[in-house]
């Protein structure tokens, strides 16, 4: 029972341990002074289906070919996810991306946040995915450095706000 309490507390204290499948996008959103910046992990034959305006399973590429498609992650990352406070889509400060010591891909977005108001994740790269098996794991920590329960964004599902401040 200690073991697994321990395993628990390690998971949640530390998201970005969270395993994921091919089918899985995981998305750790960290809350700063004046900026907010994002982490989303994907499988790679996920990532280059996230370039594809039509929902496909896209395409198995090596670690060696990511220079070939980076170009494409960044260019579709500011239509991947977006963060929407009272006033509208918050400023994307900058993007990047590169590949994760699993050779998953990563893509890197700082945006900028003066103000405390709500927010909201919303994920419309799920419609360029088929209909089902999809999915994109939120974690979020605020200011403070407190790190929320993470939830699930789907195909019918693909908004949630975050928690207060």
């Amino acid at each position: 029972m200690k073991k697994a309490l321990s395993l628990a507390a390690m998971l949640f204290a530390a998201p970005s341990l969270i395993a994921h499948d091919s089918f899985e996008i995981t998305l750790e959103i960290q809350q700063k002074r004046k900026t907010i910046e994002v982490r989303m992990e994907m499988a790679c034959s996920t990532a280059t289906a996230a370039t594809d305006p039509e929902p496909s399973n896209g395409v198995l590429f090596e670690p060696a070919e990511f220079s070939e498609w980076e170009e494409k992650f960044l260019a579709a990352a500011p239509e991947l996810i977006h963060l929407v406070d009272n006033n509208g889509a918050l400023p994307l400060k900058s993007t990047s991306s590169k590949l994760s010591r699993e050779d998953d891909v990563l893509i890197l977005y700082s945006y900028e946040s003066a103000e405390d108001l709500p927010l909201e994740i919303q994920a419309p790269m799920l419609n360029r995915f088929p209909d089902m098996g999809f999915g994109v794991l939120v974690t979020f920590r605020d200011k403070a450095g407190k790190w929320y329960p993470p939830f699930v964004l789907f195909l019918d599902s693909q908004q949630a706000p975050l928690p207060a401040i």
